[in-house]
């Protein structure tokens, strides 16, 4: 991450006015400013510098498409105060804009997180390093400011890890040191221990029900939880809850042995989570973007490529095993001239008639192929002596109720009599294509 290079302005001696959208934002800059005002709409704080000259003004600029307010409040305040330092404090989407705007009025402009530390050593006279103005402030706002930048590293990490890991950084941050973290898992309907300090379902050998129910509750509620000391079957420090949430979704909970933290640190710990929440539900987002790419977009299936690959790891886990792996051809009788339309509701039929840990590919337009472990077919398919024959069949049994008697073929390869890859399995299976119905092997 970078920084712009335009010459710090002298260090303020006197007031600064704040104008700060989001939670985040303030609860970094509070307890780390000189004497300040921070207003949450660009009226306040406009009225707040009319009152009196500030020293400098710090803007919190958003990247949610206000570019032309921006450019207006930023001009409200360079037009009543020529000669005051206005800085941006901006999130890593915000940059671009920011930028521009340092050639309208903007002296200079810091990037959260890791851009907070930076502004208060500039408004603070410490561009360099050297004496705080205000070293015990300072100091109770170092912890904050090096979680939020560890945060800032992390946001490339898969959705798990990094949550498991933000909730450590902001347990280390909080100093409290016990703590743990609940995942909360819609797929599943549960909350998962993803980090404890103890490495068990414990907390300083409480109760892990009574901890269970503490999470519960501050999930549903979505506020800071604060259970006092002595509490039966809590830690005797106290606990208290943090939740990670955003606008869209409850993600999970952070728990501290501590029930008497002050304001401050309650609300810079809710920063911090508000910064966990955000590079989750990120990380969120490029694994689903990730998951739609391999998958076609008509049926819902898998590709061709991902498919064949999926088979080829699962030919590894059943050779690991000595377990046997069926690939299930289904495609269109020969003599049925196939429509884009019937092609892709033979597509759905076929997915609808997958099992829990079947997949499905489409190879082309109206051929499609299904990867059904053996002891997947036995479970669902009772003691029948050709499990994957009846998996065929059911298959092939899916397709006329989707497109009005349409009839298929189907061709069942096995590994590992059949081949030993996904190709081998693929050529296998169109050698064994049947007449229109679900005779596997072609017999």
């Amino acid at each position: 991450m970078t920084f712009p290079t335009a010459p710090f302005a002298p260090a303020p001696a006197g007031s600064v006015v704040c104008l700060c959208h989001g939670e985040a934002g303030r609860a970094l800059l509070e307890g780390g400013l000189l004497p300040h005002e921070i207003h949450g709409s660009a009226v306040e704080a406009l009225l707040a510098a009319a009152r009196q000259a500030p020293e400098a003004v710090v803007l919190q600029f958003e990247a949610n498409g206000r570019t032309v307010h921006e450019k207006e409040v930023l001009a409200a305040f360079r037009r009543a105060h020529a000669g005051v330092p206005i800085y941006g404090l901006v999130s890593a989407e915000a940059e671009p804009a920011a930028r521009r705007l340092l050639g309208r009025g903007l002296t200079d402009y810091f990037v959260l997180p890791a851009g907070a530390a930076q502004l208060l050593a500039v408004l603070h006279g410490r561009a360099e390093p050297g004496p705080s103005v205000s070293e015990p402030m300072a100091t109770a706002a170092a912890p904050a400011f090096e979680a939020a930048c560890r945060l800032a590293d992390l946001a490339l990490a898969q959705p798990l890890p990094l949550f498991a890991d933000g909730a450590r950084i902001i347990v280390e941050a909080c100093g409290t040191g016990r703590g743990c973290a609940f995942r909360w898992a819609p797929a599943e309907n549960s909350l998962e221990l993803a980090f404890n300090r103890d490495g068990d379902d414990t907390l300083g050998g409480g109760d892990p029900a009574t901890l269970r129910s503490a999470v519960v509750r501050c999930l549903q509620t979505s506020e800071v939880l604060v259970l006092p000391g002595g509490t039966r079957g809590l830690p005797p420090e106290g606990l208290t809850c943090l939740p990670v949430r955003d606008e869209q979704a409850r993600i999970g909970v952070v728990c501290l042995t501590a029930a008497d933290l002050s304001p401050g640190a309650v609300r810079q710990a809710e920063s911090l989570t508000a910064i966990l929440a955000r590079l989750y539900r990120g990380a969120d987002r490029r694994e689903e973007y990730a998951r739609l790419a391999l998958r076609d977009a008509e049926t819902g299936l898998l590709k061709a490529d991902p498919f064949l690959t999926y088979v080829d790891s699962r030919i590894a886990q059943a050779t690991d095993r000595q377990e046997e792996l069926a690939l299930i051809l289904v495609q269109p009788a020969a003599d049925r001239a196939d429509t884009v339309a019937g092609a892709a509701r033979l597509g759905l039929a076929v997915k609808q008639a997958l099992a829990h840990d079947w997949e499905g590919g489409r190879l082309k337009a109206a051929r499609y192929a299904v990867a059904v472990p053996a002891h997947t077919a036995s479970d669902r398919m009772g003691d029948s002596p050709d499990t994957v024959e009846t998996a065929a069949r059911q298959l092939a049994e899916a397709a006329p109720k989707a497109d009005g008697g349409t009839s298929v073929q189907t061709g069942v390869a096995r590994f590992p009599a059949d081949g030993d890859t996904a190709h081998a399995l693929l050529a296998a299976a169109e050698q064994h294509l049947s007449q229109p119905g679900p005779s596997p092997n072609g017999q």
